[in-house]
């Protein structure tokens, strides 16, 4: 792994936009800031502006001369960045934080980890580095002391698993076995302490960086103590949503399958 770059949300903004992308550079700033008036964005840049030449980025003999203010090799950076046509995203949101691997070029990706919406790092990874990443980003303790469990349940009631004031209801609709329910409890527990969070890992396909990213593939898990629970759909026309708690050699070959997707986009 290749370390290339840490800097804030109003930094990165910057940067994208004196690349000539302000399209994308506004979006990336108000996901996070809100929208703001004109003048207080000139308040903002002014300041980061000062930020980046703290950091010897931003070259202000070349803004003067109404020249990009940053290094080819930056320029270069930010273009590949905006511009990739795949990623996987690796959503964690009790971390308040999210893992990013954009296709840079050929067997290179960049690894980009945001931190509470603040703070992002990114760094050059190898293709055959991104399962080993995902798995050291999540970092789970699983105990290999794995036990069976799995219940099935509709699309309706899959949507409700993450508020916690319609767990009740899911329990009604979805007539669980004994077996069934005893799994089903041992989820809500781990749900729970998750804060009511699925984990999702996200394949997207982006045509053009102006254009809303197209969804290739998700898969949604929640960590356990004793393996990871795995959300798949079945032919099932009724429950088409099966959730089983599997063992770490399951969650491993997952991460493997993530690599493998990944390899088409070379």
């Amino acid at each position: 792994m290749q370390f290339l770059l840490t800097c804030t949300t109003e930094e990165l903004t910057l940067l994208v936009t004196m690349c000539g992308y302000p399209h994308v550079a506004k979006g990336v700033a108000e996901e996070t800031l809100g929208k703001k008036s004109s003048k207080e964005w000139e308040a903002i840049m002014e300041a980061t502006t000062h930020q980046l030449m703290l950091k010897q980025i931003w070259d202000d003999e070349k803004f003067a001369n109404d020249e990009v203010p940053l290094t080819e090799d930056m320029q270069a950076f930010i273009k590949s960045y905006v511009e990739a046509k795949w990623m996987i995203r690796c959503s964690d949101y009790p971390r308040e934080s999210a893992l990013m691997i954009h296709h840079f070029e050929g067997e290179k990706w960049l690894r980009h980890i945001i931190h509470k919406d603040i703070i992002h790092e990114f760094s050059y990874i190898g293709a055959k580095e991104i399962s080993e990443q995902i798995n050291d980003y999540y970092s789970f303790e699983i105990d290999q002391s794995h036990i069976k469990e799995e219940f099935i349940i509709t699309d309706e009631a899959f949507d409700l698993l993450s508020d916690k004031n319609r767990i009740k209801k899911v329990r009604k609709m979805s007539s669980f076995s004994i077996e069934e329910e005893t799994s089903f409890n041992k989820f809500i527990s781990d749900l729970e302490n998750e804060q009511w969070s699925l984990y999702n890992i996200s394949y997207f396909n982006i045509p053009h960086y102006e254009k809303d990213p197209y969804l290739e593939n998700i898969v949604f898990f929640l960590p356990s103590p004793n393996g990871i629970w795995l959300a798949e759909y079945t032919d099932n026309p009724t429950k088409p949503v099966h959730i089983h708690l599997a063992p770490s050699e399951e969650w491993d070959d997952l991460l493997a399958g993530v690599s493998t997707v990944a390899s088409y986009a070379m």
